[in-house]
């Protein structure tokens, strides 16, 4: 068998198997579910009112992202004490943080 038919049939199984994952047995979406609760309860267990936490679903990201009024000791931290930026980039799987600024400027974190 050439080298050629065998790329062609490892992309082709990759493609399959990220297609089965992400449509029919819904892990992906389960994954990020579970992302987003984890994220939520951290968002809680800060006590900063009003900073709510979402994942992007089409396509599937592991990307957080904070909304909500918080100072820069609250979103960075100060030493010992973890920011929302910390807290969120501790959960397992989550791959990056980013805040969306109600005065339309996102800055990345």
């Amino acid at each position: 068998m050439s080298t050629v038919a065998k790329f062609l049939i490892g992309l082709v199984a990759a493609l399959i198997a990220g297609w089965v994952s992400h449509g029919p047995l819904g892990q992906g979406k389960a994954f990020i579910d579970s992302l987003e609760g984890l994220a939520r309860a951290e968002v809680s267990r800060a006590g900063v009112p009003g900073v709510t936490v979402r994942f992007v679903r089409d396509p599937l990201q592991r990307k957080a992202i904070l909304m909500g009024n918080a100072n820069d000791y609250q979103r960075e931290g100060l030493g010992l004490y973890p920011g929302l930026n910390d807290r969120m980039r501790a959960i397992p799987g989550v791959s990056g943080v980013r805040w969306d600024d109600s005065d339309c400027c996102a800055r990345e974190e």
